[in-house]
């Protein structure tokens, strides 16, 4: 069975507008209530982290009042010098001059008897490729030390650019020499 309306126009109109203005109110409500109950969660969220970082806070506190004791301070003054070894060995090793390599390059170069190193000094260049060498030494001739020139020339192929100072060939005995040269670093 159907109803039929017999209203007019204007009050089925405001009617209408009447149960909106109620479905308003009522959705409008839900929404506040909504809101109102997120807000109070989010409250209990804020007042429990407050609480606990303050118990944190008092933990952290306790701690340190503990361990800043004479013999945990001078602990942590050991350990700061070992990590300062530490990081000065580590910058050491990245350098990574190939001192061993080098000095194994100039000992397999050939010396003939009566010649000797005294002083030997290594740099590497900035690009870090090339490691300059320069050597002083003693020779008893000058026919040791010319072999000794010969020897280098022949020597193996990362090794570059030999030269004596002028004043290596004046002496023809008990010659004190200068000789710079450059190793082409191996790369591993």
């Amino acid at each position: 069975m159907k109803m039929i309306n017999l209203l007019p126009p204007i009050e089925k109109e405001e009617l209408m507008i009447e149960q909106r203005k109620r479905l308003t109110i009522i959705l409008g409500s839900f929404f506040l209530i909504v809101l109102v109950c997120f807000f109070l969660v989010l409250l209990s969220v804020d007042f429990y982290i407050l609480g606990e970082a303050a118990s944190q806070k008092i933990i952290l506190e306790d701690a340190q009042k503990r361990y800043k004791t004479p013999d945990f301070i001078n602990a942590e003054d050991i350990v700061k010098k070992y990590n300062k070894d530490l990081s000065l060995l580590k910058s050491f090793y990245e350098q990574d001059l190939g001192i061993s390599q080098t000095l194994k390059n100039i000992a397999d170069i050939e010396r003939p008897e009566g010649l000797y190193f005294t002083n030997l000094f290594l740099n590497r260049d900035a690009a870090g490729g090339l490691i300059k060498v320069n050597i002083s030494g003693f020779s008893k001739n000058r026919e040791l030390l010319l072999a000794f020139r010969k020897n280098l020339e022949n020597a193996p192929a990362m090794i570059k650019n030999p030269y004596f100072s002028p004043e290596s060939w004046i002496k023809a005995e008990n010659i004190n020499f200068s000789l710079s040269l450059e190793i082409v670093k191996n790369e591993k």
